[in-house]
């Protein structure tokens, strides 16, 4: 899907090249940058970039450890008089796994329509869960497959069968941020990165419609399998024994009237997500399964580009643009979960009544009353602007913001690590050398807020983060 259309002008063509890999994940479109040489039975394109990150944290603990990879939860902050070797020391960060690689196949018609395939993987890894307390995520350096698309292009009206982000999330600029997941609080991407199969229909020039239905999982961090053994008083998420898929919307209005800059132009779109988490349970002594109940899950979201400035004649130079989102979700998470949950669902695993680790407790969780299940809401804010001082140097802005609506008293007495409230920005000097080469410098700030106080500490975490990525793209 393209929200931004543009005319193949050579500017443009250059932006494709330095925006290939990034793009292609936010989007989830054929954007390959480069033709490479390759024997293929049909039209093959390859393409991908080198990024290495040089870094450091002011935090190096169990949460914050990962801050720099992933923009996680940052630690609590020590009370005055409470000295912590996480808070006292800082972590540095060396690493390549953003590197990645793309391939985009043009095939025969088919049933009339036009067909492309179109794979993306990067050496990330799986996000979530660092190697060491304070390293990288797991198998880091490993090669993930993030993208897999088949798809059937009619005149107006596509249908694809893919694993590939989702109608929902972030606007696709937040791929000139330094850090891969930023906003994504554990996450990896902008948008959850899901099995479905999706029809998009062009009903004007501007005007875009969609709909999709979306396994109950993401594929990013790891498919979650079934679990059959319930305990006493406990409650168990079989993902895969949902009572039925999930289903997701769209409905977008895009246009070139304002001008654009790069491939930006005009954009105003509307998502929606619905679907059920089965919660198996039990209230037997010897954890015989009683019942299941089937907690909703629903998501909206809306979004925005506006090019305030447009480029003139292809050159950027004073171009300036202003995107941003809203949304409101039960039962879906925050950032890395609602965008790309580490435990690979939409929602966080439920665990027995009252537990839960550091983070969003945004899981559906059980009452005292047995088969009673709640599930917190939560809201928040995206915004982002890029402004070009010259046509290739640029600075972005990024802010997320994001806080719970309606988590009870009791859930935060019992669980004192929730986060009620947080935000993450960014602030990046963009270096474009040339269409292969780019060079970004970036400081990233996290502030989270937890549910309830703990002795000897303060009530939030934060943490600097400060990073230089260099990228070749080809």
């Amino acid at each position: 899907m393209s929200f931004c259309r543009t005319s193949k002008t050579n500017k443009e063509e250059g932006m494709k090249k330095t925006l290939v890999i990034m793009l292609a994940l936010f989007l989830a479109i054929p954007a390959i940058s480069y033709a490479g040489s390759a024997t293929s039975r049909w039209d093959l394109t390859i393409g991908g970039n080198i990024k290495f990150d040089v870094g450091w944290s002011d935090q190096s603990g169990a949460q914050s450890g990962n801050d720099m990879w992933a923009e996680g939860v940052a630690d609590r902050n020590p009370a005055s008089g409470n000295t912590q070797l996480y808070n006292k020391y800082g972590t540095q960060l060396w690493g390549a796994g953003e590197t990645g690689l793309n391939f985009f196949i043009k095939g025969p018609d088919a049933w009339g329509a036009k067909t492309h395939a179109f794979i993306l993987g990067d050496f990330t890894g799986f996000w979530g869960a660092a190697q060491a307390t304070n390293g990288p995520p797991a198998n880091y350096n490993t090669y993930n497959l993030l993208i897999a698309e088949m798809a059937f292009d009619w005149e107006n009206t596509s249908l694809a069968f893919k694993v590939a982000p989702t109608f929902w999330g972030m606007v696709p600029t937040f791929a000139n941020s330094a850090s891969w997941n930023f906003g994504g609080y554990g996450g990896k991407g902008s948008a959850p990165i899901a099995p479905q199969v999706t029809v998009e229909e062009r009903f004007t020039k501007n005007w875009i419609g969609g709909f999709g239905i979306v396994a109950p999982y993401n594929a990013v961090n790891g498919n979650q399998s079934p679990n059959g053994n319930v305990t006493g008083n406990a409650n168990v998420n079989n993902y895969f024994r949902n009572p039925l898929p999930g289903f997701e919307g769209k409905f977008a209005y895009t246009s070139d009237s304002c001008g654009k800059v790069g491939p930006w132009q005009l954009l105003i779109q509307a998502d929606g997500f619905y679907a059920q988490a089965r919660q198996i349970w039990s209230n037997s002594p010897t954890g015989d399964i009683d019942s299941d109940t089937d907690v909703n899950q629903w998501l909206f979201d809306l979004k925005f580009l506006i090019p305030i400035i447009p480029e003139k004649n292809g050159n950027k130079t004073g171009a300036w643009y202003l995107d941003g989102s809203g949304f409101t979700a039960s039962g879906m998470g925050l950032g890395g979960n609602w965008m790309a949950n580490a435990n690979g669902t939409f929602s966080t695993a439920p665990g027995s009544f009252g537990t839960t680790g550091p983070g969003w407790f945004t899981n559906a969780y059980q009452r005292p009353t047995a088969g009673s299940f709640g599930a917190a809401t939560i809201w928040g804010l995206t915004g982002h602007t890029q402004f070009y001082f010259v046509d290739n140097v640029s600075v972005n802005a990024f802010a997320v913001w994001a806080e719970m609506a309606n988590m009870s008293q009791t859930q935060k007495i019992l669980n004192p690590n929730a986060i009620d409230r947080g935000y993450q920005t960014e602030l990046n000097l963009m270096y474009d050398v040339s269409p292969a080469v780019r060079f970004t410098l970036a400081w990233g700030y996290t502030d989270d807020f937890f549910s309830f106080a703990v002795p000897g500490y303060k009530n939030n975490g934060s943490a600097n983060t400060y990073k230089l990525a260099a990228y070749y793209f080809f």
